[in-house]
């Protein structure tokens, strides 16, 4: 068994005040001075400094919210004594050449360092990627298998529940950074604890699946089952349009000059209304020539002497003489009227007869054009046929992938809320089988916060179909920093057992914030508690706390030497005092 331990922080400037650790309690204390004014602040001393130092060195990347990035223009470079098992070594990172880290000789005896080249001087440069993957083998148990894994969780994730910086390390027990997601949180905690982290990597994959199928569509169930319904029955529709297009495309004939012939039933249909029009003149004028016919008569002399007579008037010879003579003019005109009237109505009647042959002669070659057209048609007719068939078939397509797709996201659905139940299943059996392990933490947690407070906290590893649970309840009882004492509680919690394990880090940082407003007894305790602790499960706790936290009378009254665990005290009255040997905004000296 070997675990990681920190010896010795230093760096390649003279300002730096290295400080070295042990095992047990290290206390890094920061001192106000009585002559400090309102405007100095230990914030800059360097307690958070120092806890950045540590991470940069094992691999952490630096942001512009890390105060050590201020140093990136200065030729800066950070070192790391460190200890694994009996192999003890330097780690050392520069600023300037964050992509590098440089191991001395010893470290070659590390996990996966047989390709590693050493230079002529004994030291090793290996990637920042290649130490973390070593860090992780060595402090966790990660292998190269585990981090080809989805959703894996890896030495820097792990790592900062051991050493916790920033103010976001303080506010939950179980998470380390706004940043981390839920799924994250999961993962990270359930390998923590001892619980089969696969399943909450499982889980992340689950919701992923179904973030896929519900993205396209913001619709409800309700509203996909009725928009399925509407496309299959649409879908059948088209199917029979479909069919009866492709029937006509297959039986179609295209007539010859098809707008020749379309041209020339037009005339021919012209040409036989104004035919029938004429022949409805010529009728009209037959019957009035036979009207007048029958209205015409010759003249007669004795019909005129009767009316004279009926009249009681004498009809004289001479009278009767002239009157002969205009009858028989009469009678000349009525003759000549009559033949020219027969004459006219023989004509009219054998232009109605010449129609009539007309009509008929062109309604049969009107009806012969007509069986043409209605038998086939023209080429534009049949690429209009086989566009409106494109046209459908494209739309069934469409329709189809959409009815695909629906039924795809149904069954998706349907797979992963079975899947997410089926997973729950196995996670609660799995759960079952691995009590030992995560009720280890649950035993340490509830012993730590017994010994706080006097009465213990609880602490929950459950279950429910969207995954892991975690959740911590302290018994306040008015006082301040509970839940911060919540945080130490799982860390100190989480060490202990991770001191059984074979590989491990040996280590435990709180910074100074982890105290803010925290009851003195509680701190006392607090220290004191980790300090039996790391005493007997050998390990390293380190504490950085401003002095007036530092709770003197209730260290006396347990009997708390904390002198004797002080590695390092800073301080606001010179720039000299401080971690860096300076203070930014101030010229180093």
């Amino acid at each position: 068994m070997a675990s990681l331990k920190v010896r010795k922080v230093w760096a390649n400037k003279d300002s730096f005040r290295a400080v070295k650790f042990t095992d047990g309690l290290n206390l890094i204390v920061a001192e106000r001075n009585v002559t400090s004014t309102d405007r100095d602040s230990r914030n800059g001393v360097g307690k958070s400094t120092l806890v950045e130092i540590v991470h940069f060195c094992l691999g952490s990347s630096v942001t512009q919210k890390n105060v050590i990035h201020q140093l990136r223009d200065d030729d800066w470079e950070f070192s790391l004594d460190l200890e694994y098992g009996d192999c003890a070594f330097t780690a050392r990172r520069s600023l300037n050449k964050p992509t590098a880290i440089t191991l001395t000789n010893p470290a070659r005896d590390l996990p996966l360092m047989d390709a590693a080249k050493v230079s002529l001087n004994g030291e090793i440069e290996i990637s920042t990627k290649s130490w973390k993957e070593i860090l992780g083998q060595i402090c966790f148990g990660l292998t190269e298998a585990t981090a080809s894994e989805k959703y894996a969780p890896t030495f820097r994730s792990l790592v900062s529940y051991f050493a916790r910086s920033g103010r976001d390390a303080y506010l939950d027990p179980f998470t380390t950074s706004r940043q981390i997601r839920s799924y994250q949180k999961q993962v990270y905690n359930a390998f923590l604890v001892g619980l089969n982290w696969r399943h909450a990597s499982e889980w992340q994959v689950l919701k992923d699946q179904e973030k896929r199928v519900r993205t396209p569509s913001p619709d409800s169930a309700q509203q996909k089952r009725s928009t399925l319904a509407a496309l299959e029955n649409e879908q059948v529709r088209l199917i029979a349009d479909q069919q009866r297009l492709r029937s006509q495309v297959a039986e179609f004939h295209i007539v010859p000059e098809y707008s020749a012939v379309e041209e020339q039933t037009r005339h021919l249909t012209t040409e036989m209304r104004e035919l029938v029009n004429e022949s409805n003149i010529l009728k009209q004028k037959i019957s009035r020539y036979e009207q007048q016919m029958s209205a015409e008569s010759a003249g007669d002399l004795s019909r005129v002497k009767e009316i004279y007579s009926e009249a009681g008037l004498l009809f004289p010879d001479s009278l009767s003489r002239d009157l002969s003579d205009v009858i028989r003019f009469h009678n000349e005109v009525t003759t000549h009227r009559r033949d020219y009237l027969e004459n006219e109505i023989f004509r009219l009647r054998k232009r109605a007869s010449e129609i009539s042959s007309r009509l008929n002669f062109l309604d049969d070659q009107r009806a012969e054009l007509m069986r043409l057209l209605n038998e086939g048609g023209a080429v534009e007719d049949l690429g209009q046929l086989q566009f409106r068939l494109g046209r459908t078939q494209e739309r069934l397509e469409e329709i189809g992938k959409r009815i695909t797709s629906l039924e795809s996201s149904a069954a998706e659905e349907a797979t992963v809320a079975s899947g997410r139940q089926a997973l729950l299943s196995r996670a609660l059996l799995d759960r079952s089988e691995r009590r030992p392990k995560w009720s280890a933490v649950t035993s340490r947690f509830v012993e730590v916060t017994q010994y706080l407070y006097g009465q213990p906290g609880e602490i929950n590893f459950g279950l429910n179909e969207n995954g892991f649970i975690f959740e911590t309840k302290m018994q306040r009882r008015g006082s301040n920093g509970v839940d911060l004492m919540g945080i130490y509680s799982y860390d100190i919690a989480l060490t202990q057992v991770w001191q059984t394990v074979e590989r491990r880090a040996g280590f435990l940082i709180h910074d100074s914030l982890l105290f803010e407003g925290v009851d003195e007894r509680q701190i006392a305790l607090a220290l004191n508690y980790a300090k039996q602790s790391s005493e007997k499960l050998n390990y390293q706790y380190i504490a950085l706390i401003n002095s007036d936290n530092l709770p003197l009378a209730d260290f006396r009254e347990i009997g708390l030497p904390w002198k004797d665990h002080v590695r390092l005290q800073l301080g606001d009255a010179r720039p000299e005092d401080t971690l860096l040997g300076f203070r930014f905004g101030q010229t180093p000296s």
